[in-house]
């Protein structure tokens, strides 16, 4: 497979979301799956501004296993259908995806102004070469965007404020072995959410046993261990935490899911130091999502 790219997304209206019917099937005698399952199809899907920002970059295991259980009103999962966490076989694979552009169904915040020609949105989804996914696969799918817009007032005085993006970025580390790895969160931007999977797959496991949010090298806004991490979880969402994920979700924790006040959003300029510190019990690959809010200048 090969890289998909929807040019130009119609300039009509404010883009609040964009969904993502991603459907097709893997053929042939398969050998060493990989451990991220179906998902692992998907290498990356980007949304980019003006050809220089990324409003999203991340990765199928990173949308599947962290994102996806950080979305929608009250945590439902939005994509509930999907067959991303199964276990890479020859079969059909449902990878739908909903991708925010807005920070949620009900605030303006990070609407994209889509009609002005001075604008453009591009999307690009990247599949990963077949012998990835598995040895001897054969993978073919398709992928459909739907976007959900909202008309223009026409009065500029009524439009939402359009000087604030919000991001969802992932990137991925290498942690070598047991010990403590610092993950230093990128500082100047407003923190929603950190979300972290170490050891995720579809045969998941805790890679680690202590995980901490440190704040200037000595405050911890968040000192806990699994147990805590899995009550914690089943409490806000009603469901079983996905085995090697930490949640840290800002955005919510007034108890009203996505639909949360804003009150505990994270101002990282406002300090010298923000880190995650995991206890790691073994090597493996540190996935950490970043929902944030930048102002443009």
């Amino acid at each position: 497979m090969a890289e998909h790219r929807l040019s130009n997304l119609p300039k009509t209206g404010l883009l609040a979301v964009l969904h993502l019917a991603i459907r097709g099937s893997i053929a042939g005698t398969l050998t060493v799956p990989n451990a991220l399952g179906l998902a692992s199809i998907i290498s990356r899907v980007r949304v980019t501004l003006n050809s220089g920002i990324d409003l999203v970059n991340i990765s199928g295991g990173g949308y599947h296993y962290l994102l996806r259980e950080a979305l929608g009103s009250e945590y439902i999962d939005p994509n509930g259908q999907s067959s991303a966490r199964s276990a890479v076989t020859a079969t059909a694979f449902n990878l739908d995806m909903t991708i925010p552009v807005s920070i949620n169904d009900r605030d303006p915040l990070g609407l994209i102004m889509l009609q002005n020609e001075q604008t453009l949105v591009t999307l690009y989804v990247d599949w990963t070469t077949d012998t990835t996914v598995a040895t001897g696969a054969t993978v073919t799918g398709t992928v459909t965007p739907y976007l959900e817009l909202f008309t223009v007032p026409v009065d500029p005085q009524d439009y939402p404020p359009l000087n604030i993006v919000h991001q969802v970025l992932e990137d991925q580390q290498q942690i070598s072995g047991a010990g403590d790895y610092t993950y230093n969160w990128p500082r100047g931007n407003t923190y929603l959410q950190i979300l972290h999977g170490f050891g995720i797959g579809t045969a998941g496991t805790d890679a680690f046993t202590k995980f901490q949010v440190r704040v200037n090298q000595s405050d911890y806004l968040q000192n806990t261990d699994i147990p805590y991490l899995d009550l914690e979880f089943r409490k806000e969402r009603g469901r079983a935490r996905p085995a090697g994920g930490m949640y840290v979700d800002l955005l919510a924790s007034s108890g009203l899911g996505n639909f949360g006040l804003t009150r505990d959003v994270f101002n990282s300029a406002l300090v010298t130091d923000l880190a995650s510190v995991i206890t790691a019990s073994s090597a493996g690959t540190l996935y950490s999502v970043r929902r944030q809010l930048v102002v443009l200048q």
